[in-house]
């Protein structure tokens, strides 16, 4: 398990770039990555962190995706999850498993749905009435170009036992069309959780295009009788902009009534670009919504859980390219969320070392603590990861520690390396990106070659160093040593990095004797996978700063 804290302050202080690295919108499958060598996976490739628990295991030949999850009022934890041959296919079909013990142990998965067309996205809620209600979308590729079949629900009285026959959630996005942009446009998807309001109607957000508009816009669909019907007369706009995708609308009811829909954001003419997410809100639920404005994370498939204090945990396959340049499992914590979700600290939880992955559900199993669940596409597993809620805070100002930028800005640090590989889509990697103060993949000094590689700081007056920090290549083994040089000419290694993978986005601190002043440090890189990326380094000196 992976676990790091980031503050959103501080990752988000200048506006970034994103492109999706490994985008899978609607089942879209391919890849979107730039063609950068340093995104490449050579032999010594990162392995999956070791999750602390295996939900389940997919059928020989077989994948799980998609997974969702809700705690019932019996202490039962219900997973629902898409199986299939791949991220995409006519074969997707729903399992169900169950766990009675927190999350420590599951049941065998066993079919909940499955139609002779891709069932995908699964989502699962419990009434307070007791009933389950299960929602998904179907696609049929067995047409050209494949055809979105709409959401549909089930609902189950009896815990999961009996289902009743899918009801279609209508829509006024559905409807037919000439024009093509991968879909026939005039389709319906869902990837978020029915929601039920404080007075017992439910909510259902679907995203998708009218029959003449290729941006996709988000809706809400409402069901007065327990999930039964959901009808389009009932439907309500939270997003429709030209120039603009609004996807993967997800709700969160919090315990006042105010309902806030989180939304992924795509802007290029396909939905393999990505921005920073944008939220809005409804206090007359879910009828009417404020206009949706952009906030410092950008998620993808996401999913919350509004925890037993008020606080809301938010778990997302991270498309921010902060710890990892694939799509991690990251989770944030709300602490209080009927304010903006900007700037909310966040931990990377799981990171399975390839594209496919996150699409995460969480629960909680105890008081302030949750289970965060996700996929290893390789492996064809479901698994999961405990996080203690009140270790993921902001960071805490750290007074010693030199402002290297300001430095360099002054013309009092100069940089001399090979690792000087900058690109227009990118514009945080440089090679100042190591001394920006963000940890980051795309905040990091990148060598457009294979390893070895250096990158040497040169003060221009002794420097009283304590400690040198070091971040390399988040999600990539890389390894590293770490020299400073005295005023006398004398070079000496403070520190070794060995040749593994690191994940997150934590410093490695040296010491360094504080009496012997120094002029240099120098990170050499002789061994990494794909290009070397140097991604943070720091000084601490003993007084404040």
């Amino acid at each position: 398990m992976v676990f790091r804290v980031l503050s959103g302050l501080m990752l988000f202080k200048r506006a970034i770039s994103i492109a999706l690295g490994a985008a899978l919108t609607l089942g879209f499958s391919g890849a979107a990555h730039a063609a950068h060598a340093a995104h490449a996976a050579p032999p010594g490739a990162p392995t999956p962190d070791q999750p602390d628990v295996i939900v389940g295991q997919a059928a020989p030949g077989k994948k799980l995706h998609f997974p969702n999850m809700e705690r019932l009022r019996d202490g039962t934890l219900f997973t629902v999850v898409r199986e299939g041959a791949g991220h995409t296919g006519q074969d997707g079909r729903l399992l169900k498993l169950t766990s009675r013990d927190g999350g420590r142990t599951w049941s065998s998965p066993a079919v909940a749905h499955d139609s002779p067309y891709d069932d995908r996205d699964p989502m699962i809620a419990q009434l307070s009435s007791g009933r389950l209600v299960l929602s998904w979308f179907q696609i049929d590729y067995s047409v050209t170009p494949a055809e979105p079949m709409g959401t549909f629900v089930r609902h189950s009285d009896d815990g999961g036992a009996t289902w009743s026959e899918p009801v279609s959630v209508e829509s006024s996005m559905s409807g037919e069309s000439d024009i093509v942009d991968t879909y026939e446009l005039g389709w319906a998807a869902s990837h978020g959780q029915v929601k039920e309001l404080p007075g017992g109607e439910l909510i259902i957000p679907l995203y998708g295009t009218v029959p003449d508009d290729r941006w996709q816009r988000a809706t809400v669909v409402r069901s007065l009788d327990g999930g039964e019907t959901w009808h389009a007369g009932t439907e309500s706009t939270i997003g429709a902009e030209q120039g603009t995708h609004f996807q993967e609308p997800v709700l969160t009811v919090l315990p006042d009534g105010t309902v806030h829909a989180l939304l992924r954001i795509g802007t290029a003419a396909s939905t393999m670009g990505a921005a920073r997410s944008r939220e809005s809100w409804s206090r007359d639920g879910g009828r009417t919504w404020s206009t949706p404005t952009e906030i410092d994370l950008v998620t993808s498939s996401a999913h919350t859980e509004v925890l037993r204090n008020g606080d809301v945990f938010l778990a997302y396959g991270d498309l921010s390219g902060h710890f990892t340049n694939r799509r991690g499992t990251v989770g944030a914590v709300l602490r209080d969320p009927g304010r903006s979700w900007s700037g909310a600290p966040r931990d990377l939880v799981y990171d399975s070392g390839t594209g496919d992955q996150a699409n995460p559900a969480v629960a909680e199993v105890r008081p302030g603590r949750v289970l965060v669940l996700g996929y290893d596409s390789n492996a064809g597993r479901l698994i999961g990861d405990f996080v203690d809620v009140r270790d993921i805070r902001p960071d805490r100002p750290d007074p010693r520690r030199v402002d290297l930028a300001a430095l360099h800005a002054s013309g009092r640090l100069t940089i001399d390396t090979d690792m000087t590989y900058t690109t227009a889509d990118r514009p945080n990697v440089g090679t100042t990106g190591p001394i920006d103060g963000v940890v980051g993949y795309y905040d990091a000094a990148w060598a457009p070659r294979p390893a070895p590689a250096q990158y040497t700081l040169t003060f221009d007056r002794p420097t009283r160093a304590m400690q040198v920090g070091v971040a390399l290549k988040p999600g990539h083994a890389e390894a590293a040593t770490v020299k400073v040089r005295t005023t006398d000419g004398t070079w000496r290694t403070v520190g070794d990095l060995d040749y593994r993978v690191r994940w997150g986005d934590d410093l490695t601190w040296f010491r360094v004797h504080p009496g012997a002043p120094i002029d240099r440090i120098t990170v050499e890189i002789p061994q990494a996978a794909g290009w070397p990326v140097l991604s943070e380094v720091a000084v601490r000196t003993p007084g404040r700063h």
